[in-house]
């Protein structure tokens, strides 16, 4: 890692070309003329749900919804239904001369979450998804070892499916995951088991650098406040260093909030942004920097590669 922000994801791209308007994609895109088209286009020439992208594992299938107009791939005409691979950097038309389009980043999709009402999207960064977003970030969504995603939400951890809604703070997001498969990050990327983290804290416990070991490459994090937290559950997991793996670190919520001086609800926030931070480096099950054990409110660093230091 060659600095803080050195690593990061991509994502399937759109572009309309004649407004430049870039578009990211989910899962799926429907274009069209209607309201609830994720890409909503006011030309006559345009039908009212006129034609889809979505992901197939290995590609963008581009599909003609039987518009009236048609769907131009390079200057031919769709079958009216007709499925097509779309390649980085192929363009087509929504009707002869209409609205052009080009796939100009065939990347996999990455999870995001649209607001019921308002049709606002909230998009993943890195490996994580933060909810409602980053300045009040009330629960956040991860792929567990299984390929399943889990949404975190500070008092409960549970699975969640594509398409599935959930309330938040009194709103309601639709969630748009894809499957692990199309999660996958390239093996240049550090994970968790193979990283070691160095927090450096002053004697007057008001500052905290820390800095990532991939490898030979070091890298100090812009400096945090969440970075307390993070010093406080590495020195509870060094000193029960004795114990097994399994049950090395873990701290009762309550008492980690007495040991940090805050209250639950900045604890949660901390974890997320915690977790944020790491993601955005592009660092492989960032979400389990913080773990927590289920049904017990206990909660332990997930990295067991760390020292901790006096500045």
């Amino acid at each position: 890692m060659e600095g803080p922000e050195a690593l990061h994801r991509t994502m399937g791209i759109l572009e309309q070309t004649e407004r430049r308007r870039r578009i990211s994609l989910g899962g799926r895109c429907l274009l069209g003329r209607h309201h609830a088209c994720d890409v909503r286009l006011e030309d006559a020439r345009v039908s009212v749900d006129h034609a889809s992208l979505h992901w197939r594992g290995d590609g963008w299938e581009l599909r003609d919804l039987n518009s009236k107009n048609g769907t131009f791939l390079e200057g031919r005409r769709l079958v009216a239904g007709e499925r097509v691979l779309l390649q980085a950097g192929q363009s087509f038309l929504l009707g002869p001369g209409g609205t052009k389009f080009q796939l100009v980043d065939a990347s996999p999709p990455a999870a995001r979450a649209r607001h019921a009402m308002s049709g606002r999207v909230q998009e993943c960064s890195g490996s994580l998804l933060v909810l409602p977003d980053d300045e009040q970030p009330l629960a956040s969504l991860f792929l567990d070892g299984s390929g399943r995603w889990v949404l975190d939400s500070g008092e409960e951890q549970r699975h969640v499916a594509d398409q599935e809604r959930v309330a938040l703070g009194g709103e309601k997001w639709v969630l748009e995951l894809p499957s692990a498969t199309t999660e996958t990050l390239e093996g240049e990327e550090p994970s968790l088991e193979g990283i070691h983290l160095k927090i450096g804290v002053s004697r007057d416990e008001e500052h905290v650098v820390v800095t990532i070991v991939h490898g030979n490459q070091h890298t100090v994090l812009p400096s945090r406040s969440h970075h307390y937290l993070l010093a406080t559950l590495a020195r509870v997991r060094l000193r029960e260093h004795a114990l097994s793996e399994a049950e090395q670190g873990w701290v009762d919520r309550d008492t980690l909030c007495r040991m940090l001086a805050t209250d639950s609800n900045k604890l949660n926030v901390d974890i997320h942004r915690l977790r944020r931070q790491l993601s955005t480096l592009g660092i492989q099950d960032a979400a389990s920097v913080v773990e927590r054990r289920p049904g017990t409110g206990h909660l332990r660093l997930g990295v067991r590669s760390v020292e901790v230091f006096p500045l």
